[in-house]
């Protein structure tokens, strides 16, 4: 497996921007070097084997000081003393709701949000159904 991270934008709290980072896990099958791009100075490191959590773990970090709810995964060092435990299917609800963000700092929107995207371009629009 290979972690691949994009450089981005996101809009913050205020309406202005920062730098972000979207991440995620491919296969070598999945990888093709790009024509004329050499890829032998990019750093590569094997990743360790980690057990696989017995259950997913969430926690909601509710609104504060004007930033918006965030779902974390359980021991995230951003998540606050505040936060409180959710399983899978409350935390795709959560997130399904106008304002609320997934962490990237522990993964929980690496994980979360393509679930969640998971089959909306296979909806179709109120104008387009049978």
């Amino acid at each position: 497996m290979y972690r691949i991270g994009v450089p981005l934008w996101q809009t913050t709290a205020g309406g202005g921007v920062e730098p972000a980072e979207y991440g995620t896990w491919g296969t070598a099958q999945q990888l093709r070097p790009l024509p004329g791009v050499g890829l032998g100075c990019i750093p590569a490191h094997p990743r360790t084997r980690v057990s696989a959590p017995a259950r997913w773990a969430w926690l909601l970090d509710g609104r504060a000081h004007g930033r918006p709810a965030t779902v974390h995964a359980e021991g995230c060092p951003s998540a606050t003393d505040r936060a409180h435990p959710l399983g899978t299917m409350q935390a795709l609800d959560v997130l399904a709701r106008p304002g609320t963000t997934a962490c990237t700092v522990c993964g929980a929107a690496e994980v979360l949000l393509p679930i969640l995207a998971h089959g909306q371009d296979d909806v179709p629009s109120p104008g387009n159904r049978p």
